[in-house]
């Protein structure tokens, strides 16, 4: 470790350290469950896992908790695929759909924006089309001739989808695309014209329909009774456009009768360059399972294109498109174990993280409404087939059945990624008390090996900043660039998008004020942000009532681990519903074991803590000096700025803090330490350690015992106090 280290501690080091490793998993990056405030003391019952399956959201219109949403879905397998109807939990017969892949949307309101003969012409539209939204071309031949119909969206009501065709109408150089051909909506709505004991059959009334101008399709239902075949003609939307469609139906000697099927699916053949596609609209309450004719894989081209395990389930939840992916619950921890943490782990930090993801799907029952967990980490990260490994599989196998209880009953096994040194209580996250969640030490600091250092500089301007170890050469408190155009950044990791606090050229002398890791899941720095942005986001995030721009935040009370539980803007309350939604308020902070660091007016270039931490009344402080020698300085009144708003020259203002080595601060030259910042600031430095909620088991903290020689179960036992394991 380089002295410096020990030495030279600025503000931001002394309150908390350092910062983020690049390449960790997505799932590392959130907490396992955000809606644990809502949960109660009682374990949840369980529910709904079935025959050892769970059910995963992928895309689903949920009342909290939405994994997102898609107006179209594209799947696709090795083998085969077959379209089985389901009433409920029973299976209602199936349907070959006669290739390796399909498309699905919702049956509800669309433009119809174009119908021609001439795919050029289709294709020029639907491009056009899909700049503002979802589209698709879908192939219907009319007397002999192949036409192309171009749909355009997806939309709750005849008004929002008329609005939507007025402002595609309107668009850029569509009318010359449209060569007259007039948009119109269409709907939900259609005129049943028969039943059919066969495919065929069908396809030779809807042909008839289809040559009378007529949009008409073959159906198949979903009846109690099984999966029938049907001829459905319309695609209205009104009753008068209904209307016609009965008479022309009836005209062409079919039974015009309503339609009668608790759910369906429409059959159309999509059209995407130069292929074809079978394109199912999903119509009702039925749920369609696709599967592959032999056991393999299905690919989701909206997630990703990852490939998944078991069957997908669609359907029309709270009148949109929902992908349910049914999967053996432990093919689901081969993915989930691999989403969560490294491969490359000791065998027990993997096995202790396959049996918290196991106890804690099968706690949920039914959270999601129609799922018992969602893809995303507001349950578990699950990436299908992806992130399997065979290390992983050894781990999930050797713990099959395993389980985290308490008299007799299930915990919700939350876990996090780093909790940065120390496990949080829950009271200090979402409020509640449970007695198998308990502050304990965690060795998070793995989660920096390897990282590079950074130096924090300051510039001649008097700015400060980060260089990364490899592009200067250090000697000292002195750090030489050795490059011309080296970026100065403003946390200790490269971020695109974020610019630079300055450039300089090779040869260029910084100021070493302190030595870090690079951000990691372990420490980390985020900002600096203004206090323009912090006020815009407390205004729309929170409900604190603020006048005009911040000028002083600072935490004034922590939790038993030291998360910050209230934050004080401009002496006032930042008003937050639990205190883990302070990482939301500012942006997206990984935790909430940070100190705030405020950047004022008035800065003093060159002057930080001394670090000699001897408590109340310790406000003595250092000098770097060009020759890069410390000197200590307790007469404060002698020292004048050299850069900052103040005039050069003048006495420090009393606005000026200095630091002691416990991290608190008071006014430069007074006897008293207080215990919060007295800077009025114009930015703000966040300055933390670990990565998640901080409550259950920490994930590098888990990888740390591990190395140090603990088996999975007594890894479980130190994070989750007051349990069983059990295999069920």
């Amino acid at each position: 470790m380089n002295n410096n280290r020990n030495v030279i501690r600025s503000v931001a080091s002394v309150l908390t350290g350092v910062l983020l490793l690049s390449g960790a998993p997505y799932a590392l990056m959130q907490p396992a469950n955000v809606a644990y405030a809502a949960a109660s003391n009682d374990a949840r019952p369980e529910q709904s896992i079935v025959n050892n399956h769970i059910r995963v959201a992928l895309f689903a219109n949920l009342s909290k908790g939405s994994p997102g949403q898609t107006e179209l879905l594209s799947l696709a397998s090795t083998a085969s695929l077959q379209l089985e109807a389901r009433l409920g939990s029973s299976s209602k017969g199936s349907v070959e759909v006669g290739g390796e892949q399909a498309r699905f949307s919702a049956d509800d309101y669309k433009v119809k924006l174009l119908e021609t003969d001439d795919l050029s012409a289709a294709q020029s539209a639907l491009k056009k089309a899909q700049a503002s939204g979802s589209a698709y071309i879908i192939q219907i031949p009319r007397r002999g001739t192949t036409f192309f119909a171009v749909y355009a969206g997806s939309y709750a009501s005849n008004k929002s989808a008329s609005q939507a065709a007025d402002k595609l109408r309107g668009a850029s150089g569509m009318s010359s695309l449209l060569q007259g051909y007039e948009p119109s909506v269409v709907g939900p709505q259609y005129v049943q014209a028969g039943t059919f004991s066969s495919r065929d059959e069908a396809k030779s009334v809807q042909q008839a329909l289809l040559d009378a101008d007529l949009d008409a399709y073959v159906v198949t239902l979903a009846t109690d009774s099984g999966a029938r075949t049907a001829v459905w003609a319309g695609q209205a939307a009104s009753d008068t456009q209904l209307t016609g469609i009965k008479k022309v139906v009836a005209s062409k000697g079919y039974t015009a009768g309503a339609v009668q099927a608790q759910g369906a699916v429409i059959h159309t053949v999509e059209v995407a360059g130069n292929n074809t596609t079978p394109h199912y609209r999903v119509f009702g309450n039925a749920k369609w399972v696709v599967k592959p004719s032999t056991q393999t894989t299905i690919k989701v081209n909206e997630r990703s294109g990852r490939a998944y395990r078991g069957i997908m389930e669609v359907s029309i939840y709270k009148d949109k498109l929902a992908l349910v992916n049914e999967v053996p619950l432990e093919d689901y921890l081969l993915s989930v174990v691999g989403g969560e943490v490294y491969s490359s782990w000791p065998m027990d930090a993997l096995k202790a993280q396959a049996v918290a993801a196991r106890t804690f799907a099968l706690y949920q029952g039914n959270k999601f409404e129609i799922a018992n967990v969602v893809d995303t980490t507001l349950s578990q990260a699950y990436f299908g087939v992806e992130k399997e490994h065979p290390d992983i599989k050894k781990a999930v196998e050797a713990t099959a059945g395993e389980v985290l209880m308490q008299n007799g009953k299930l915990i919700e096994a939350i876990f996090n990624s780093s909790a940065g040194g120390k496990t949080a209580d829950p009271m200090e996250v979402w409020g509640g008390s449970y007695d198998y969640f308990q502050v304990v030490d965690s060795p998070d600091d793995v989660a920096q090996e390897g990282a590079k250092s950074w130096y924090r500089v300051t510039l001649p301007d008097g700015k400060t900043g980060y260089v990364r170890e490899d592009v200067v050469k250090l000697s000292g408190q002195t750090a030489t660039v050795l490059e011309n155009g080296t970026n100065v950044r403003p946390t200790p990791a490269i971020q695109t998008g974020v610019q630079p606090v300055g450039k300089v050229d090779k040869g260029t002398k910084l100021t070493v004020l302190e030595t870090v890791f690079e951000n990691n899941e372990m420490n980390w720095v985020r900002g600096p942000y203004t206090a323009e942005q912090i006020t815009s986001w407390l205004k729309e995030r929170t409900d604190t009532a603020l006048s005009g721009t911040i000028k002083t935040l600072a935490v004034t009370e922590r939790g038993p681990s030291g998360r910050a539980i209230k934050i004080e803007a401009d002496g006032k309350p930042v008003e937050v519903s639990y205190p883990d939604n302070f990482r939301y308020a500012f942006g997206g902070l990984p935790s909430t074991l940070f100190d705030i660091v405020p950047n004022g007016t008035g800065v003093v270039s060159n002057v930080l803590s001394s670090g000699s931490g001897t408590g109340s009344g310790s406000s003595s402080i250092s000098i770097i000096g060009a020759d890069g020698k410390l000197q200590s300085v307790k007469d404060s009144s002698k020292l004048r700025v050299v850069s900052g708003s103040s005039k050069t020259g003048e006495k420090l203002p009393n606005s000026i803090a200095a630091v002691n080595g416990k991290g608190t601060t008071g006014k430069v030259g007074s006897d008293k330490v207080e215990q919060k910042p007295v800077v009025e600031a114009n930015s703000f430095l966040f300055v933390g350690k670990g990565n998640g909620h901080g409550i259950g088991m920490s994930q590098w903290g888990a990888k740390g015992l591990a190395d140090q020689g603990y088996d999975y179960k007594a890894i479980l036992q130190y994070y989750y106090k007051n349990v069983e394991l059990v295999k069920r």
